[in-house]
Order: C-alpha cells, then structure tokens, then sequence
C-alpha cells in the first residue's frame, strides 16, 4: 500500500465514526425529548390516570388525531435512524425485532414518567403509536436508505446553488 492510500483511510474512518456518533445522538434526543418538560415532576405517581386499554374512548378530536399522528411520525424518525445505525448486513428480522423491543422500552420508560408528573396522562395509546411509528420508520429505511435519500437532498441543495 503506498503512501497517498494509506493517509486517506484513517480521514475517511474519522467521518464516519463522527456521523455515527451525531447519529447515536439524535437517535437519544428523540428518545428523550418525550419527557420535558420535567418541571411537572413530583415525588409520587398518578396510577389512576393511566389509560391501561389503548385507544379505549377513541374518538376523531382534533388533539386526540394530532396526539397519534405526532407519536407516530416522531417514533418513524426514531425507527427509521435506529435502522440505519442497527442494520449490519443482519437479517432484517432480527433488526425490526430489535427497533420494536427498543422503542416498546423507550416508549414505557416515557409513559412510566408520566406517571409521575401532575399535567401528564400515560397513555397505552401512545404506547402502541409509538410502537407502530418506529416499525414503520424501520421498514421506509429498508425501502429507502439513507444515502439514497441524503444522496438526492445533498444534489438537490448543490445543484440549486450553482455548484456542482
């Protein structure tokens, strides 16, 4: 190996770990950015304003669709970059398998939060939007890759620029 090939490796390895780590970072912040504010936060939990059925009482409010559709679409972000980061050239099963297991985890761990705070209602409703939002993130990452997508972004934004 000669001299030129040799320097370009360790920058390149650089680059990605650093993307990874960004990743991992983003990936946590949507995990918990669910629970703030905690100024509600007190010392002893609400067990009777758990929700225990999901979607029980369902109706077509105005809050109760926007509250599953912004549980959804910000558990798909976490699903669909939970993905990208698990996906090894693994079977994809075991992958959704991990990105469900993770998300039911993360998504329990919010709600049991919730438990705890005086303006917040823990809800299996949420539970399980959450659930389904990360799933189906996962499954648009295997359909759509993230270099595929970034790849189009990234020419759309140079090539209106007037670089290229």
């Amino acid at each position: 190996m000669d001299r030129k090939s040799s320097q370009k490796i360790p920058l390149f390895t650089g680059l990605k770990q650093g993307k990874s780590a960004l990743l991992w970072f983003v990936i946590l912040i949507l995990a918990l950015a669910p629970m703030f504010p905690v100024s509600n936060f007190v010392g002893h939990p609400h067990w009777d304003r758990i929700h225990w059925i999901p979607f029980q009482g369902f109706s077509f409010s105005k809050n109760m669709l926007k509250d599953i559709i912004t549980n959804t679409l910000w558990f798909m972000m976490f699903g669909y970059l939970l993905h990208y980061q698990l996906n090894w050239n693994s079977c994809f099963r075991w992958t959704i398998a991990t990105i469900i297991t993770i998300a039911g985890g993360v998504s329990l761990s919010n709600e049991l939060f919730q438990v705890f705070c005086h303006n917040r209602y823990p809800s299996m409703t949420d539970v399980a939007c959450n659930v389904f939002g990360a799933d189906l993130g996962s499954y648009c990452a295997m359909k759509w890759p993230y270099e595929k997508c970034y790849g189009a972004v990234n020419s759309y934004f140079v090539s209106r620029s007037g670089f290229s």
